[in-house]
């Protein structure tokens, strides 16, 4: 009987341990759902931007391309503005890193799972993050020659906004490139057709992860049972 009455209790406490490991197997999936819903709406919103402002470069590189005579000032001048601006992904890894440092990747008894948000995070960091950092320099580099040759006195900034077009009417020397210095304009475009070249492999690389973190979502709710 004394050895039964011990069996039973080892049993009660193995059984009582597994459930409450189960409830924080649940508990941890349903948070990583809450950080990829997160991802993928910061990617998909990044995606837009980053497609306007690929458009936008365009935009400037043809109007660099006509004579003086020619071009649309005020729509250079427009989309120049926006290259002062930057939008980086803000990575949700606050379940996936407390994940990693406790240890508790075990817990997923699904290796499904627990493969696939170990390959989300992999892809995260060894693409899209490493890409963002490589721009950096491009990005510098980029508005160090457009300020040589743009009068940056009506960009937008958080706290001014200018309408561009009135603006336009009262001051048009102010929206014309500089021409004294040629070198300058022709580094400027070579700088924007590289920075051309890093926005579209960023584009590529969040619709690849924006995919990847929407299947990772369903396999979770699928293998789990959430709505």
């Amino acid at each position: 009987m004394l050895f039964l009455a011990v069996f039973c209790g080892f049993l009660a406490e193995y059984l009582l341990e597994h459930t409450i490991e189960h409830q924080r197997e649940k508990k941890y999936a349903a948070s990583m759902i809450d950080d990829l819903v997160q991802d993928t709406i910061d990617l998909s919103g990044d995606i837009n931007w980053w497609r306007l402002n690929l458009a936008r470069a365009d935009t400037i590189l043809n109007e660099l391309d006509k004579p003086e005579t020619t071009r649309n000032a005020l729509a250079l001048y427009r989309c120049a503005s926006y290259m002062r601006k930057y939008n980086g992904f803000e990575y949700h890894d606050r379940t996936i890193d407390q994940l990693k440092n406790a240890g508790f990747f075990r817990l997923f008894r699904k290796k499904i799972v627990a493969d696939s948000l170990m390959e989300y995070d992999a892809r995260v960091r060894r693409t899209l993050l490493r890409i963002e950092e490589g721009s950096d320099q491009i990005y510098y580099n980029l508005n160090f020659f457009q300020n040589r040759i743009i009068d940056a006195e009506y960009f937008a900034t958080f706290t001014t906004y200018f309408d561009l077009d009135s603006l336009f009417v009262i001051h048009p020397e102010v929206f014309h490139i500089k021409e004294k210095e040629k070198g300058d304009a022709f580094e400027y475009a070579n700088h924007l057709q590289y920075y051309k070249g890093n926005i579209t492999l960023r584009i590529h690389t969040m619709e690849v992860l924006l995919s990847y973190a929407r299947a990772t979502i369903n396999l979770i709710r699928r293998e789990y049972h959430f709505r």
